[in-house]
């Protein structure tokens, strides 16, 4: 009888390179509120100490699946929180809703934000 293992998070790196904070979320499987609170706390305390830096995100969907009722509420919270904390936002995904949550959410932040099916070129993007 084969085990069936539910595999989902998050992953993050934070990078900084002088004058510059990057900030790199890494998403897979069905995200849970569980997640949201071993990642929010990280990326609040990053936010608090990059005082004077340029904050850049990160976002990579491409292994995305969704999140459970209680998470996508803290993905709207997260959102709404932090809409202004960022000077430029790459969201790399393969999914049309992707694409169109970005273009809809961009018109509500202080910073740019873009959508990118391919990393390399969401990264070129945000450190030019």
């Amino acid at each position: 009888m084969a085990i069936k293992i539910k595999e989902h998070g998050i992953g993050i790196a934070i990078k900084r390179a002088k004058k510059q904070l990057l900030i790199e979320v890494s998403m897979f499987g069905k995200l849970t509120h569980e997640d949201y609170e071993t990642f929010v706390p990280m990326i609040d305390k990053a936010l608090k100490e990059a005082k004077g830096l340029e904050v850049d995100l990160l976002v990579d969907m491409r292994h995305f699946k969704g999140w459970e009722w209680v998470a996508a509420w803290d993905d709207m919270k997260f959102g709404l929180k932090h809409r202004n904390s960022f000077d430029k936002m790459a969201v790399v995904g393969d999914k049309k809703w992707e694409e169109l949550s970005i273009e809809m959410f961009s018109h509500m932040m202080k910073g740019k934000a873009k959508f990118f099916k391919d990393r390399q070129k969401a990264l070129a993007w945000l450190l030019k």
